[in-house]
Order: C-alpha cells, then structure tokens, then sequence
C-alpha cells in the first residue's frame, strides 16, 4: 500500500493545484443533429444571447446525436503569444475550434480519435489547441464537440506555455509511477512462479500486462507512442485487451484455486466463462484482417460484464464454503465497483478531488489494491502449501525411519529366537546323536531312530511356527482351521479348534497378531505342557471384544517362577499390547488356560 500511495500523492497534489477558473468564462449552446449551422450562423447565434452558462457545470455530458457548441474568450496580451486550450479526453469523436478576431474568422485543426489525433499536432495524449494570442484585439472562441458513444469529457484547460507543460510532467509523472507499479509487480510475480514452480501464477502476471495495456490504452499513451498508425488498434485495443484480461484471470482460477469434489459448479463457471472470451478474441482476429463490425466494442463490454458478475458471485460462494478468504473477494469487486462507480459519478467541475477520482482513476486505483491483495494471496498459497509439504515430509520422514527401526528390531528378535528355537531343540538331538554314536557298544537302530524321530518332530513343529500366511479377514478362520489340521498331523496330543466369529472386519495386521499368538501358544503347549489335548476357541462378545482362549490339560506351570521364555510369553504378551487388548494366565497342575481379549473394531497403532 505504500507502494500505491508513493505514486498517486503526485497526482493528488496536482489535482488540487488545477483550479480550472476557465469555466467562468465558458457559456454553452446544444443543438439538435439536424440543425447543423455553419460558424457564422452559430457566431450570430452567440450575438443574440443563445449562448448560456451553466450555474453548476459537470464535467461528463450524454450528447447522443446532439452537436454542443462552446465559448470564451481570450484577452488581449503582450506577454503570451500562445494560449494552450486542452479538452482531457484521450478519444474524443470529434473537436474544431474556430477563432473570431474582430470581424475575421480562422480555423484550427480538426481532431478525431479515428482520424485526426491530438498527437500529430501536438505531442500530448489528448486533443489540445495552441491559440495564437492578440495584442490588441479580443479572441473568441468556438469549439465544436460531437461524441455519440456514451458520455463526453468536457474537461477543460486554458494554460500559458509553462503552465501546459508543468500539468504535462505532473501528469506523466504519475503516469510512470503507476507503469513502475504494474511491471515491477509482473517481474515479481514472474520470478516468484519460475523460482517456486507454480506456473499458474504466469497467468495473472499476463493478466496485469493486459492491464498496463488497457492503461496505455486508456490515457491515450499508446497512442501516443506505440501504436499511432494502426485505426485497428486505436479504436480497438482497450477492449482487445480487457477480452484477453478476462480470459487469463480465468485460466488463473481454474489452474490455482484448489477445488474440492463439492466445488465442481464453481469450477465449471470459472471454466465456460474463460471459454467464452476466445470466441470473442477470434472475431477481433476476423476485423484486423477484413474490417467492419465498429460497435463490436459494446457486445464485447456487455458479454464481459455478464462474465464477470458470475464470477464475482462465485467467488462469494466460494468464500462462504471457506475455500478463499474474504478479503480476496473484497480485492475481486473493487474494481468491478470503480467502474460502476465511474460511469455513475459526474463532479462538478469545481470539485478537484471530485475530478480526480472521476471516470477510469477509481477503477486504476481499484485495480492496483485488487493486484496487491493477490499478490498476497498467492505469496500466502504457495508458501502455505509448501510449509505443509515440508512438514508432511518431516513426519514422513520420521515415519519411515520409525517403520525401519521397528522392522529391524522386529528382524533381529525372530531371528534370535529362531537362533534359540534351533539352539534349545536341535541342539540337543544333535548332542545325544553324537553320545549314541560314539558309545558304540549302545549303539543300537532302534535308538538312533528314536532320536531322528524326535528330531523331525521338532522339525517340523518348528517349520508350522515360523511359517507366515497372508492373512486377512476373509480367509482368517479357514487359516487357523488349516493350521491346527497340520498340527494334528504331526503331535501325538489332539487339537481341538472352535471359532466361532461371523460378520466381523478384522483389520489384516490384528489377523496377523492373533495368527502368531495361537501359533506360539499352541507350539508350546504341545513342547512343553505334556498334555493329550490342546483346545483353541476364539469368539466374539457384543460384537466389540475378540476373545481367544487356548486350554491345554497338562502339568501347567509357576508363572511368578518359571521363565517364560520357553512358552514365549513375552512375544505373546508384546502383540496384545499392540492390539490394546488383556491377557491373562491361569496355571496349575492340571492344565493351563492362556486367555486373550482385543477389541474388534479398534485398530493397532503403527
């Protein structure tokens, strides 16, 4: 905003300066399109006293098809050789200025934004007149206005020489301050999108191009200097270039806003009105190669506004789903208002400040708080989005190196208590191998067998623990069913299963926990317990608690005093608290029964 204020306070002071006292001396007369009078016509006219002055003179007219004459009169003067009379309308349809000295009546250049520019005659945007002075005699003057499209700028200014060209470098002044604003807020935003990778804010980059385009435009600076030649792009580029704004302000939304799957509407009226503005660009194409089409301009501007007025009422909708900030919306209609704004207010031609904030300078003003405020909005947005992606991957990456160490941990218990599984049982089949061999006179077939077969036992006790199914909830109980018909297979104890669980969705690492604690608790009762059956019944309870028993009648076990390492216990014990549940143990001298309860629906942290 300081940026802002920095180049409108020349402006201002200079619009307060500009007193324009020649309105005292101007008296008007408006008449009719038929009644087209020649000069000496309209200068009898003005002898008679047709001519009038206005009590509050305003700075706009609607003249439509009228022609508006206007007077004053110049003193005689020593000192000033040259009056500069200069009408502040950058495309005015028509001006000519007739000078009466006396009884003799001359004629200055005619002006015309189609034909005749200001520019030719004078290197100044808008239509001025250098008015030679008399010394001795009083010159009058006639100016003849025409204008049928829409209002008339009848701002006016009588100047000495130095007086002209101060207003002129006050005014280009300010001029090149705001062109600095709008570029340098180009480069910015140009740099920030190529640095950032969010080529979507290229878009509204170009969009504030076509606005340093549609400034030019409207000042007459393009004119002026760039574009002085071509009739196609002086009556045509201010709208050109409004056309092209709307459709890159369009491809901007569709390609920066971020939309949710309830946001589709919104999406699609961004989308049709963005699409609506090429067809209009290819017709401006049709009339730089064939011509024509003169009032095409005023389609233009009522097809634009009906664009724009849905998008500002998307944009409100948009707010309210609290998908964009309300100050954005605030930045969206502000120009909208200015134009509205400038178009409804007509100063008195007294009222400087009035003046200055008359016609396109409330919409500029506008312009520059509405691109300042998105060019926060997009600052905001990206960076944003980027303090969320770095700190997504932070936990990522914490994750990920939690996940390894947990694996790795995982690895290195299996592996030693397969080190100890192997260890604790083939060790010692091996050791009493050896002692039966080497004891040859005990070395019988019959015993060696014994110890082979327990060895395969254990072999293949071993080989059903370790082994890993994929299990999930579909295939979870016909997985225990397959595993006790192994177990069957090949222990003397009988294994007796009931599950009884039906319509329940058990998330697939809960499946795998209980798969292992039944694998481990069943091995180790056929190992250790000494029992002729093992029973295993898993049910549910109020269709929220999981409940697993495993029952074995065999010599049980002290559990304050033996070590659980050969039953597993701790193993057991780790996996129900990963699944939130309860254990709980009861042993004695005839029979242990290891119960386990875990909810159903709750799933185990990660």
């Amino acid at each position: 905003m300081r940026i802002l204020l920095l180049f409108l306070l020349p402006f201002t002071l200079f619009s307060q300066k500009t007193a324009p006292s020649i309105y005292n001396k101007i008296s008007s007369l408006q008449l009719e399109q038929n009644n087209n009078y020649s000069i000496n016509k309209i200068v009898k006219n003005f002898e008679k006293g047709a001519f009038k002055k206005e009590d509050k003179p305003q700075i706009y007219k609607k003249l439509g098809s009228n022609t508006l004459w206007i007077h004053f009169a110049i003193n005689p003067s020593k000192k000033e050789q040259f009056q500069y009379f200069t009408n502040s309308n950058s495309y005015l349809a028509y001006g000519k200025i007739y000078l009466r000295k006396g009884d003799k009546i001359d004629s200055l250049q005619q002006v015309s934004n189609n034909v005749n520019f200001p520019h030719k005659f004078v290197f100044y945007r808008d239509p001025v007149w250098k008015i030679p002075t008399d010394s001795l005699l009083k010159t009058d003057i006639f100016l003849k206005i025409k204008n049928k499209n829409g209002r008339t700028r009848l701002l006016f200014y009588l100047e000495n020489e130095n007086e002209f060209l101060k207003r002129v470098e006050t005014e280009y002044t300010f001029f090149g301050l705001y062109l600095a604003f709008l570029i340098s807020m180009t480069l910015v935003l140009t740099f920030f999108a190529v640095l950032k990778k969010e080529y979507a804010v290229l878009f509204y980059a170009l969009y504030i191009v076509t606005a340093i385009i549609e400034f030019l435009a409207g000042k007459g600076l393009g004119v002026q200097y760039f574009w002085s030649d071509s009739s196609f792009l002086i009556n045509n580029f201010r709208s050109l270039s409004q056309t092209l704004g709307t459709m890159l302000l369009g491809f901007f939304y569709l390609k920066f806003y971020n939309f949710g799957k309830k946001e589709k509407i919104s999406k699609s009226v961004f989308k049709w009105g963005t699409h609506l503005t090429i067809p209009l660009l290819c017709v401006y194409v049709y009339k730089f190669f064939y011509g024509g089409l003169e009032s095409y301009f005023l389609t233009v501007w009522i097809i634009l506004q009906l664009i724009i007025f849905t998008w500002i009422l998307n944009h409100f909708y948009l707010t309210y789903r609290k998908q964009l900030p309300l100050y954005l919306v605030i930045a969206f209609v502000l120009p909208i208002v200015a134009v509205i704004f400038g178009q409804m207010f007509n100063p008195s031609v007294t009222n400087s400040l009035g003046v200055f904030f008359s016609g396109p300078n409330t919409y500029y003003l506008a312009l520059s708080i509405e691109i300042l405020l998105f060019t926060r909005f997009i600052f905001d947005s990206v960076i944003n989005t980027q303090k969320k992606y770095f700190k997504l991957k932070k936990v990522s990456d914490e994750l990920k190196y939690n996940f390894q160490n947990k694996t790795l941990e995982i690895q290195h218990q299996e592996q030693n208590k397969l080190v100890s599984n192997v260890h604790d049982t083939f060790g010692g089949y091996l050791e009493a191998l050896k002692l039966r061999l080497l004891q040859k006179a005990e070395n019988t077939p019959e015993k060696i067998q014994e110890i082979l077969d327990a060895f395969y036992k254990d072999y293949r006790y071993l080989l059903n623990s370790l082994y890993a199914p994929k299990i999930n909830s579909e295939n979870f109980v016909e997985s225990l069913v397959e595993f006790c018909e192994k177990l069957n297979s090949i222990t003397e104890q009988e294994i007796k299963c009931d599950f009884n669980i039906s319509n329940i969705d058990l998330h697939q690492e809960k499946c795998v926990h209980l798969y292992r604690i039944i694998s481990e608790l069943t091995t180790n009762a056929i190992k250790y317990s000494k029992s002729s059956e093992i029973k295993i019944v898993l049910y549910q309870k109020n269709n929220k608690i999981l409940i697993l028993e495993v029952l074995d009648n065999g010599i049980g076990f002290d559990k304050n005093t033996k070590s659980t390492k050969g039953f597993g216990l701790k193993n057991v014990q780790e996996r129900v608290q990963q699944m939130r549940g309860v254990l709980e143990i009861e042993a004695n001298e005839i029979g242990t029964k290891i119960k386990v309860e875990v909810p159903i629906n709750e799933y185990p942290p990660y």
